[in-house]
């Protein structure tokens, strides 16, 4: 009989837990500052949103495996078994991605908080309409927090050429701060209530 080390297997198992999850946080992107939640029971849960209204969320199962034999084991080394746990994690983090935007998308269909351009080019008064759209929060000294944008390289590039070119009219300062300055304020009430509630 092979002796076993029980110990040492909950080590490594810990250890290789560990590279996984760092790994899938690499792979998210911006995924990976959303806040998680772990649910111990049940098969569906509801949403309750800013203005109030309810939605079900129903949970779905996502898996990636790694088959390796008993042979193939054999002549495996450290690296190789890390090489196995990085592609799990990226794997399962394109499987998050995929489904994340996808329900992001029909939310907020849902909601009608969609934008569209129509095609047109990206230009600093579509960039303010969007930001109009997007809902913004602030830190305690009442500071925007950074905004993410998800979008193809070339757009990327676009919205930075037009903010660095917009940036230097005293107009498009004055309209930016007024935007944030109506966030800001609607940051305020949603604070308020929230402290008068809890």
């Amino acid at each position: 009989m092979l002796p076993d080390f029980p110990k040492l297997k909950e080590k490594l198992q810990q250890k290789l837990n560990h590279r996984l999850k760092q790994n899938l946080l690499l792979h998210l992107g911006p995924l990976a500052d959303v806040p998680t939640l772990m649910f111990f029971e049940g098969n569906k849960a509801i949403i309750i949103r800013e203005d109030g209204s309810v939605a079900d969320m129903n949970p779905q199962e996502m898996r990636v495996e790694q088959v390796i034999n008993s042979a193939e084991l054999e002549g495996m080394n450290h690296e190789m078994i890390l090489d196995k746990i990085d592609t799990m994690a990226e794997e399962m983090a394109e499987k998050q991605k995929k489904l994340s935007y996808e329900v992001i998308k029909k939310t907020a269909k849902e909601v009608g908080n969609v934008f569209s351009g129509d095609g047109k080019p990206v230009s600093i008064d579509l960039l303010f309409q969007m930001l109009e759209k997007v809902f913004q929060d602030f830190d305690e000294e009442g500071n925007p927090d950074e905004l993410t944008f998800v979008s193809s390289p070339e757009v990327y590039a676009s919205i930075v050429k037009v903010i660095s070119q917009a940036a230097t009219v005293p107009e498009n300062n004055r309209r930016y701060n007024a935007i944030i300055e109506r966030k800001r304020e609607e940051w305020r009430v949603r604070e308020s209530n929230r402290k008068l509630v809890g």
